[in-house]
């Protein structure tokens, strides 16, 4: 027992080693009128294009603000929230922090590690949308300011494939399902989608088919403690899910493709349909050819029997942004501000809008832009938008979730029994 506390011991440093180096490197460095600021991302190092976008921006940053030296970390999946977690308990944050406006990162935003950005925000509030300024804390507190809009279940459509196929967008999951075998025939795959990593089921479908199978009314009850996870309009849609991988709708494997290989099968037009965030236009813009985007069209999930919620609904939230730590000084705040403030404001906002991000900053839209971008931005104008689970359910609960839909997949959980572990789990935690 003695030996196995050590040893999570020294995991525990281990972990937290770069930070505390980091650390340490700052208050030298304030020494010399430079300010060192450590920052956690979250931030897949290998995507060949998320990744140069993103040091572009930091680039930048640095290059108008030579005085202020950021020092990256970066994590990505669950790695980065298991981490974030270890450094919240040990009381080891960086100054900069990359933070969710719901639950996702409640451990840190509910515990008073970082800093309310109202005070630093005051007087541009109106330059955002709506959506971006909704109150992350108890009192109204903004724990981090939002970078996007963030619609998490676009249907990104080839058209050309569809038309080839004598075949036009469904208007019903009934006519989806009918398409399938025609699909299937042709050698491709129906709905591309790759969830080893768990979370894309949960994002990228889940929420939204919960929106239309119980409607806002019950998802604003169920968070208020009104109705239950267990009830059968939440089963539903795991019914639907499930049928769809019984009905060979999904990749073949989807649970062991790596995010990025449903993109891959889309863009070399190997599957019809694509189910991702608005986050992935940034990739396509790269990669889809000038031919390709006259014909990809982004589109929302077909209608369902007995729906409740909204047609063309999604699901949507604010994105995640940067938060600085409560314990930093007020020099150290200032200089960490600027890095958020040129983040999400319209500097930044305007080099990510030209990525293909959405930003939650007002922006008119770039005449030149990339037509992917166009459409996201006119697809966004168009749709209802309800909740992402991952943002209005804590972590723990929502983690398990995810799993738990894979294991239903496989076929050892039933819908049944995903939705009412998830309910236990939520209850357990006071909900």
């Amino acid at each position: 027992m003695k030996m196995n506390r050590f040893l999570s011991l020294v995991l525990v440093l281990l972990l937290l080693l770069p930070g505390l180096l980091l650390a340490s490197g700052t208050k030298e460095a304030e020494k010399d009128g430079m300010i060192e600021l450590s920052v956690y991302h979250y931030l897949d190092q290998t995507d060949k294009t998320t990744a140069p976008n993103f040091q572009h921006l930091v680039d930048v940053f640095e290059s108008e603000n030579p005085n202020i030296k950021l020092n990256f970390e970066y994590g990505y999946g669950e790695s980065f929230h298991d981490k974030l977690q270890t450094m919240a308990m040990s009381g080891q944050l960086p100054d900069i922090i990359l933070l969710y406006p719901g639950e996702r990162t409640s451990q840190v935003t509910s515990a008073g590690l970082v800093k309310d950005l109202r005070p630093y925000l005051a007087g541009h509030e109106s330059e955002f949308a709506d959506m971006a300024m909704q109150a992350q804390g108890d009192n109204g507190e903004i724990w981090e300011l939002p970078e996007d809009i963030s619609i998490t279940s676009i249907m990104y459509t080839n058209n050309k494939l569809l038309k080839n196929l004598g075949l036009s967008f469904p208007k019903t999951y009934d006519e989806l399902i009918a398409q399938g075998a025609v699909i299937r025939n042709a050698g491709l795959i129906p709905i591309s989608i790759a969830n080893k990593d768990a979370w894309p089921m949960q994002s990228c479908l889940a929420g939204m088919l919960v929106e239309r199978t119980c409607g806002m009314s019950w998802w604003n009850d169920v968070l208020a403690g009104n109705a239950s996870y267990a009830d059968p309009e939440f089963v539903y849609a795991l019914d639907i899910i499930k049928d769809l991988q019984n009905q060979e709708m999904l990749s073949p494997g989807t649970n062991q493709l790596a995010y990025g290989q449903g993109l891959d099968d889309f863009v070399n037009e190997r599957a019809v349909y694509f189910i991702d965030g608005g986050w992935t236009v940034n990739n396509m813009v790269g990669e889809l050819t000038d031919e390709q985007k006259t014909y990809v069209s982004l589109e929302s999930f077909p209608d369902i029997a007995n729906q409740k919620g909204k047609s063309m609904s999604v699901s949507a939230t604010a994105g995640q942004g940067f938060g600085m730590n409560a314990n930093l000084t007020d020099e150290e705040a200032a200089a960490a501000w600027k890095w958020i403030w040129f983040y999400s404001g319209p500097e930044g906002s305007a080099i990510r809008q030209q990525y293909g991000r959405l930003p939650a900053y007002n922006l008119a839209e770039p005449e030149q832009a990339d037509p992917m971008i166009k459409k996201l931005i006119t697809f966004a104008g168009q749709v209802p938008m309800g909740y992402v689970m991952d943002s209005v359910i804590a972590a723990e609960p929502i983690g398990t979730f995810n799993i738990n839909l894979q294991n239903m997949m496989f076929g050892t959980m039933t819908p049944e029994e995903v939705a009412k572990h998830l309910e236990d789990m939520v209850v357990a935690l006071g909900r």
